[in-house]
């Protein structure tokens, strides 16, 4: 729990629990569960402070055997571990979160791979997922480099999405606006078998 607090009295996660990273979770929980295999064992990668392993396990989590969060951010993982602490402990732990390069990282035997920050990282961690995978991917058509977005791989479409990430499979595939009066952008998402 102090780690939590300290957390919390650094400002941690403040972008993190924006409107929209919030509803794009809430918008990628409603559409996958009804997707996942039994037992799903998930990576979720560039998973930042792993709002989504928390949301996910929250929701249902007789659905998992286990959740693993990646992201290259010390800051993000310590951030992660605070708030999923309450399912790392004990004998029944169902996740954990490593700092680590999703473009490098192995992920055999993780049947289901979740990506929402394609557009802040390179495509090489497609090529590490394993045949028949089940894959959800996000994106955006921001591709503003500068903060707080620091987008440098960009996607200005779902058609380019769906080309970016060739899936044997298709299950989902859908826009959803943001709109903030000022500004607005579009959400990308789909979900298939590799």
């Amino acid at each position: 729990m102090d780690d939590l607090l300290s957390f919390i009295k650094r400002g941690g996660g403040l972008a993190a629990t924006s409107h929209g990273q919030i509803q794009s979770k809430l918008w990628l929980c409603d559409n996958i569960e009804q997707h996942l295999p039994k037992d799903a064992i998930v990576a979720i990668l560039g998973c930042w402070y792993n709002l989504l392993g928390f949301m996910l396990l929250t929701r249902k989590r007789d659905m998992y055997q286990h959740i693993l969060g990646l992201d290259h951010n010390r800051e993000a993982i310590r951030g992660a571990d605070a708030i999923c602490q309450g399912f790392m402990i004990g004998a029944d732990a169902q996740l954990r979160n490593v700092i680590a390069d999703a473009s490098t990282y192995h992920m055999q035997g993780h049947n289901v791979v979740i990506n929402t920050s394609v557009e802040h990282m390179s495509d090489d961690w497609f090529d590490k997922v394993d045949p028949n995978a089940l894959v959800c991917i996000q994106s955006s058509n921001v591709s503003d480099e500068k903060e707080p977005w620091l987008v440098t791989n960009p996607c200005p479409s779902i058609e380019s999405l769906q080309e970016r990430f060739p899936l044997t499979e298709w299950l989902f595939a859908e826009t959803k606006l943001f709109d903030y009066g000022s500004s607005s952008y579009n959400r990308y998402m789909i979900i298939g078998r590799k």
